[in-house]
């Protein structure tokens, strides 16, 4: 057996030892039906990770495949892995955590380093959507209200972003009551945030400035609002959404500090009417 054999050996008894670990009330699923083995099935972990079931199923056989690093960082946040262990995922694929601006490149924490309390603390905002961003605007971690509100698992690893998911998402923009004001005001955020991480040429905003140009190149309205250079504390707001089943919901959204650079985001009801309609975002949750 030569040494990329065993790597890949290696890889996929690490991979099924970390999914076997994850319940799906870790990740805000619903338990389901009695499972024969524990933790989350292959199909759940595929779809969580936005990767196609096929390919990881031959990830976890040790199939002489190459994932990318973007593909390994998506696969090490939603396996919850701390920085030791996503180190040692990229090592096993022949990669490197700092490759081609992965989570845990410098001025970063490693993907999926979310503390088990802060996750805990998220899940407890129920049924408050809430979800847990990193310091590059990386979303790292969300409850299943967040999930039925932003469909945050179907996206590729550099599209769950908050920034991104402002503009890039039809819906989000369709519910937002005044986008453009909410639009102009994340982009303010995003400039203070970047020169937070030391502006241009900084190795710490690198991820920054990469999502900037990506939504410059991508909307001319986001290249013309970061021309006015604009900038603004990140903290909470007022914001409605016109759900187009639910109907309006009016909700204060609150932003909490946490260490390593991560938030907590929570959108909390400012009206019984709304707290009524939050439960019906995503009932499913009610049983996990």
């Amino acid at each position: 057996m030569d040494d990329a054999e065993t790597r890949r050996n290696a890889l996929s008894s690490f991979l099924r030892s970390r999914r076997a670990r994850l319940t799906p009330e870790d990740v805000g699923m619903a338990p389901g039906v009695r499972r024969r083995t524990p933790g989350l099935r292959r199909e759940e972990l595929a779809l969580l990770a936005g990767v196609g079931v096929t390919w990881y199923t031959w990830l976890e056989q040790g199939r002489a495949i190459n994932p990318s690093p973007e593909v390994l960082a998506s696969l090490a946040r939603t396996l919850r892995l701390d920085r030791a262990e996503t180190a040692y995922l990229f090592r096993l694929a022949g990669s490197h955590p700092g490759a081609a601006g992965a989570p845990g490149a410098v001025g970063s924490e490693a993907a999926g380093d979310v503390p088990a309390p802060l996750l805990r603390l998220m899940h407890a905002q129920w049924p408050a959507p809430a979800f847990v961003m990193d310091a590059d605007w990386a979303v790292r971690a969300w409850n299943p209200g967040a999930e039925a509100l932003f469909g945050l698992s179907g996206r590729e690893p550099e599209d769950c972003n908050l920034a991104w998911v402002v503009f890039a998402s039809p819906l989000h923009r369709a519910r937002t009551v005044d986008w453009e004001h909410h639009a102009r005001r994340t982009l303010a955020q995003l400039r203070s945030a970047f020169a937070e991480r030391g502006g241009d040429g900084a190795p710490a905003a690198r991820p920054l400035a990469r999502l900037i140009r990506r939504l410059r190149a991508a909307y001319p309205e986001a290249d013309r609002w970061l021309d006015e250079h604009q900038v603004l504390e990140r903290a909470g707001v007022e914001k409605d959404l016109l759900h187009e089943e639910l109907g309006m919901l009016r909700i204060d959204q609150v932003v909490l500090q946490a260490s390593g650079g991560l938030q907590l985001v929570v959108l909390t009801a400012r009206d019984a009417e709304t707290g009524d309609r939050l439960r019906r975002l995503a009932p499913s949750a009610v049983r996990a």
